[in-house]
């Protein structure tokens, strides 16, 4: 669901470029006596067209997106009618690994790519996607046979022979047909369409001003930053972004794409305001031509500021004429979001209070809101229900619920969706045990969540939109300085202009920075404000006679502001200043278009993404003690840097960076060291401690402040989760997982579905639910591990879950579908069910891939059940002894296997090895100092991926050999530590660790030693796409993985413990022990199907 539009998905790849390394730059690049210059040169030597093999043609490189123009037209292309999760090979997204791969992104550019047998080019770069060091590669022959549709008509030598343009928006503009959309109900006509230039005037007023100029290189610098309010005119074009329709043309305000068009349209009827105010209805386009709104029927009106390409055409004319020719149409991106009561605040808009600020009431929405998920059930079923499922997955890391927890999905199609509606149906429920985890699982990311800022505010996101009526009085009566029907300082919401309580409110945008981002407005109700707005149901119409874009730095192009009347949060920043922040922003030289011009846009875009860093500067400074005293302290300071993240921001687009002088010096000390062995010291200006909660940092954190946000965690922290989970049902019967099963019977009475343990298909599907829990919980730790590299899409992570659970439902409709074709679904379901809830591998574990892929058969089966009472015959769990001896080894084997804790070791763990690592004189690392660090990364990495860090960012290893165990008898019993420190010593063959953890603390490692564990802490930052050289698949027997690395080994997986070991032949076993049993595992089995055999011979007989 994107809005309120619900848009289809398909599957497409998403590769790196280490997948398009040759086998000798792969050689090179895991020889460690090579370099990267070594791995630079063979790079740049290659004069082949580079090739990505078809083994990283998989699921685990597939991520969903939402339709789009492109997906539409591949679609048509297979004569598909609807997105319906088809894998699509005419995109593919690539992500560009490592500075050293630039030179592979100019021969992409140069030469293509072949991918699949197929040939690809570099076709766009959205401004996410050279954030996130992207670009999007298109199929040569598609592009070809549709570069009429992709550039309306329009070609690079076209527009290189009009001037050019700057590159970065040639490349944005060329991927709003990526943009997700849906073709709305009724076609948009672009003949009943019209473009004209937008509404620009001059607003003079105070502002807080940073006087940022440029030198004769074209370089932008800060030049003063005058501590006195400055009153200046500057130059408002108030309809950037925006156009309208006439009402009941579209069903609310949205967003649309389609033939460079990008921006939101709101109704406002301009052809009354023709008859009944200006007494005019024609209009001149940007090309001086004159048209008749009424004579031409024109339902449409679209701004230049929205058609992006405008100057590239002679006329509108002759951009109608390409339009059509190429079959283009105008699309939804979303719709405007409906009022709400409450809404999600974010730790950036506190942050900014005075540290004064008296919290208790802001915090008053979260703490009863976590109250009642503990005692009011109807309370907990309705929240339960609306949160995304990732949030509540028993396999999902703390972290990744955390950034989700207040996300609400409307798209029914949900397990957490289907499990509120199982409640409903049947409050028994309850007592399970998964589904009490994911109550839990709610509660405590909801309460980390309100830690980490975002509290629950009343208020609702809203599209910032603009006086319509000044733009008509423009439009149709050549005003250049219209009244308009909004005054100076007021807004108007049709949503809150109806409640008696809201007289003002408060504008707020993301992301928010500094002091001077706290507009408050008053609300304006008046008949001529209803009759013109009425039509815009949720949006907020701003004046054009104040700075309040200039405040909240946002256009008219379907941003949303948070429009919030809550009288706690408007009491706390009444003393904030309602002059804005302002300078100078660039804009963008024309360029030429060719492929060297891209590739150093994109360059330069993938090393200026400063974005997080900078916003995290802030933040720290807004945590300073200092404050309390001297609010001002950093004011100069923060503002620069929020003209440095503004200019990042625009970078893609613009290619201008701001040079901040006197500034840079602390800015340097607040963000994290470039230099790779610096990167792992403690830093000199640490995060704040509420940052462990708003974006799970474990480590550089300073003591708790008076800052706002740390007392908001801290009061949370307190005052929530006191009490026990008690709901009352309403009933006191027991669960039954038979509840959940198709009950039906046939005209004999004999069950429809009734579970066989010994049909083949039972036995495919419980390896298929084996398989997948464990590779869930691997994609959970990777898309944890992605998340601590860099800011994660939230809607990739959604979307990597959905492939995942895809195929979950693809592997189990093959196995239980007849040859007719059918899917006998309510069997399938009835398997499941029984093994979830019977089988002792299973019984403890998750049983979300069974709610995700099949929720809604479950509530069908339960809203049958409490209408026939009828429940299948109860199969004890005994049943499980095979008729095969031996199976309940292999079965332990599988279980042993799925337990294993895994962890990828990247480029950046083996440079933080070689940066502690300490030398002998000859060159050569101290005896044992490799193996027992390397363990020591191998744990805190699993320990950091878990969540299982401590509070200051260890985590500790037992010195204890034993501990002592209480038998169900009361009788204490001595047993076996499986892994301590001296198991670490015998797995590297040392026989102490003195030497080595004196050398490792002279390194910067921190270790405490006492008599009953060893407390580690390595701080080890991330780097972003950091390439994954191996795993570890058994954190408890890693050097096996360094050596096959280091020696470019294969391994072999043993067939009875699971443990890998160095390929020897055919050698089935790591050692005699597994080899004996493996013996004795093929012996019994054979035996056994003689046994069979010769039952089957007598009964034939």
């Amino acid at each position: 669901m994107i809005g309120h539009v619900k848009a289809g998905r398909v599957r497409i790849y998403k590769l790196n470029t280490f997948k398009t390394l040759t086998d000798n730059e792969n050689k090179i690049y895991n020889d460690k006596k090579k370099t990267n210059a070594d791995l630079l040169e063979a790079i740049h030597n290659n004069k082949y067209v580079r090739e990505v093999p078809d083994k990283y043609l998989n699921e685990r490189n597939e991520i969903a997106i939402f339709e789009n123009d492109i997906v539409r037209l591949a679609l048509a292309d297979r004569e598909c009618e609807k997105c319906d999760y088809q894998l699509l090979d005419e995109i593919i997204y690539m992500v560009i690994n490592h500075i050293n791969h630039n030179e592979i992104l100019w021969q992409i550019l140069r030469d293509g790519i072949k991918i699949g047998g197929k040939e690809y080019m570099l076709f766009t770069a959205t401004t996410g996607q050279v954030r996130n060091v992207t670009v999007t590669l298109m199929r040569k022959d598609f592009f070809e046979k549709h570069k009429g549709f992709l550039m309306v008509g329009l070609t690079t030598e076209s527009i290189n022979a009009n001037g050019g343009m700057n590159v970065g928006k040639y490349l944005s503009y060329n991927a709003l047909s990526l943009s997700s959309s849906v073709k709305p109900q009724t076609v948009i006509d672009i003949d009943r369409c019209i473009v004209v230039e937008g509404l620009e005037t001059v607003v003079t007023d105070k502002v807080k001003y940073i006087d940022i100029r440029r030198d004769d290189n074209g370089q932008c610098y800060v030049n003063d930053t005058p501590k006195e309010y400055q009153t200046k005119r500057i130059s408002i074009e108030h309809t950037d972004g925006a156009g309208m329709f006439i009402p009941g043309e579209l069903p609310s305000s949205c967003q649309i794409r389609g033939g460079y068009i990008k921006g939101a349209m709101f109704p406002f009827d301009f052809r009354l305001f023709t008859h009944e105010v200006s007494h005019n209805s024609i209009l001149v386009d940007p090309w001086g031509t004159p048209h008749d709104v009424e004579e031409e029927d024109i339902r449409y009106i679209i701004t230049t500021s929205q058609l992006k390409m405008w100057k590239q055409y002679n006329s509108w004319e002759e951009y109608k004429k390409k339009f059509k020719e190429n079959n283009l149409e105008l699309s939804i991106n979303s719709y405007a979001n409906p009022p709400k009561e409450e809404v999600t605040f974010s730790y950036q808009f506190l942050q900014t209070l005075p540290y004064n600020t008296n919290i208790t009431e802001l915090c008053k929405p979260a703490i009863e809101d976590l109250t009642k998920l503990k005692t009011d059930f109807d309370y907990m079923k309705s929240q339960l229900g609306l949160t995304l499922d990732e949030v509540t997955d028993d396999d999902t890391d703390e972290e990744i619920k955390e950034q989700k927890s207040q996300t609400v999905d409307t798209n029914v199609e949900r397990a957490n969706y289907y499990i509120a509606k199982a409640l409903d149906i049947y409050p028994p429920l309850i007592h399970d045990k998964h589904i009490m985890n994911k109550v839990q699982s709610l509660f405590k990311a909801k309460k980390r969540a309100y830690m980490g800022g975002k509290l629950p505010m009343r208020g609702y996101y809203s599209y910032v939109a603009p006086d319509m009526y000044a733009f008509c009085e423009y439009l149709f009566m050549g005003n250049t300085n219209p009244q308009g029907l909004v005054p100076e300082n007021y807004v108007y919401n049709k949503y809150y202009s109806g409640c008696e309580d809201v007289e003002e409110v408060l504008c707020l945008r993301s992301p928010h920075l500094s002091r001077y981002e706290y507009p408050r407005r008053k609300l304006i109700s008046s008949d001529e404000c209803n009759k013109w707005f009425g039509y815009m149901e949720s949006d907020t119409v701003v004046s054009c006679h104040d700075l309040i874009s200039k405040s909240l730095q946002c256009d008219w192009d379907g941003d949303e502001i948070l429009v919030c009347p809550d009288k706690a949060l408007l009491k706390a920043a009444e003393s904030l200043p309602q002059e804005p922040l302002y300078y100078d922003m660039q804009k963008a030289d024309p360029q030429q278009i060719t492929n060297e011009a891209i590739y150093d846009t994109l360059v330069k875009g993938f090393s200026n993404n400063i974005i997080g860093e900078s916003s995290n500067a802030i933040t720290k400074l807004w945590n300073v003690p200092e404050l309390a005293d001297n609010p001002l302290m950093y004011d100069d300071m923060i503002n620069v840097i929020c003209a440095l993240s503004n200019y990042a921001i625009d970078f893609p687009k613009t290619g201008k960076n701001l040079d901040i002088g006197e500034y840079q010096k602390l800015y340097k000390d607040l963000v994290p060291p470039e230099d790779i062995r610096e990167k792992f010291k403690p830093q000199k200006i640490k995060y704040p401690q509420f940052f462990k909660y708003a974006k799970g940092k474990k480590s550089n954190l300073a003591e708790y402040t008076d800052s706002p946000m740390d007392r908001i965690a801290q009061y949370i922290d307190k005052t929530a989760g006191s009490k026990h989970y008690k709901y009352e049902i309403g009933t006191d019967e027991e669960f039954d997982y038979r509840q959940l099963m198709n009950n039906s019977v046939g005209k004999n009475s004999k069950p429809l579905f009734e579970v066989d343990r010994s049909d083949e298909r039972y036995m495919k599907a419980y390896n298929v639910l084996n398989s997948r829990k464990k590779a869930k919980q691997k994609l959970c730790q990777d898309i944890k591990k992605e998340i601590d590299r860099k800011n994660t899409d939230t809607k990739e992570i959604t979307a990597k879950y959905d492939v995942f659970h895809y195929y979950c439902i693809k592997e189990i409709k093959d196995i239980f579908t007849d040859k007719k074709g059918i899917f006998n679904v309510n069997l399938a379901v009835n398997y499941i069910i029984d093994m979830e809830y019977n089988k002792g591998d299973f019984y403890t574990t998750s049983k979300d891939i069974l709610w995700k892929c099949f929720g809604n058969v479950i509530v069908d089966n339960l809203n049958r059940n409490q209408k026939t009472g009828i429940t299948l015959k109860e199969r004890p769990r005994m049943c499980y002894k095979k008729a095969v001896r031996g199976n309940d080894e292999l079965d332990q084997m599988i279980t042993d296997r799925m337990e294993r804790k895994s962890v990828d070791i990247t480029q950046t763990d083996m440079n933080y090895m070689g940066a502690v690592l300490q030398t002998k004189k000859n060159g050569s690392y101290y005896q044992n100092d490799v193996g027992l660090l390397f363990a020591l990364l191998c744990h805190y990495k699993y320990a950091k991926q878990s969540g299982r860090l401590k509070e200051d960012g260890s985590f500790y290893i037992t010195r204890k050999k034993h501990k002592t165990i209480i038998k169900p008898n009361g009788k204490k019993k001595k047993v076996d530590i499986f892994y301590n420190m001296n198991k670490i010593m015998e797995m590297v063959g040392a026989k102490s660790y003195a030497g080595s953890f004196t050398r490792f603390m002279d390194s910067g490692i921190q270790i405490e030693t006492d008599e009953n564990k060893i407390s580690i802490k390595l701080d080890i930052e991330e780097e972003d796409n950091s390439e994954i050289l191996f795993t570890v698949q058994d954190i408890y027997n890693p050097m096996i993985y360094l050596q096959a690395y280091n020696d470019d080994k294969e391994l072999s997986e043993c067939v009875v413990c699971g443990k890998h070991f160095i390929k020897d032949r055919n050698k089935k076993t790591c050692s005699n022990k597994c080899k004996d049993k493996y013996h004795k595992i093929c012996v019994d089995r054979n035996n056994d199907k003689n046994k069979s055999a010769t039952i089957a011979d007598k009964k034939a007989i």
